[in-house]
């Protein structure tokens, strides 16, 4: 039997609006996607939210420098 747990997690973000576009929505994705462990990623402008599934631990920091790389800032979690 194999069990994989998955944790879902919500950061409110700067740099999101309604008015983004959808490039800069795809390069938030891309760079969010890249860290590992990570294995999904929504992004909500509307929310200003970024929500990124993960299926094991994952580096904090290395989420934060993703963001930061595509033009957001985390403001909270």
């Amino acid at each position: 039997m194999i069990t994989v747990a998955y944790s879902l997690v919500a950061y409110r973000v700067t740099g999101l609006s309604p008015k983004t576009c959808a490039h800069c929505l795809g390069t938030v994705k891309a760079e969010l996607i890249q860290v590992p462990g990570v294995v999904g990623v929504d992004v909500d402008p509307a929310e200003s939210r970024v929500s990124i599934l993960t299926d094991g631990p994952v580096d904090e920091l290395e989420v934060r420098a993703a963001m930061e790389a595509a033009g957001c800032d985390v403001v909270a979690t």
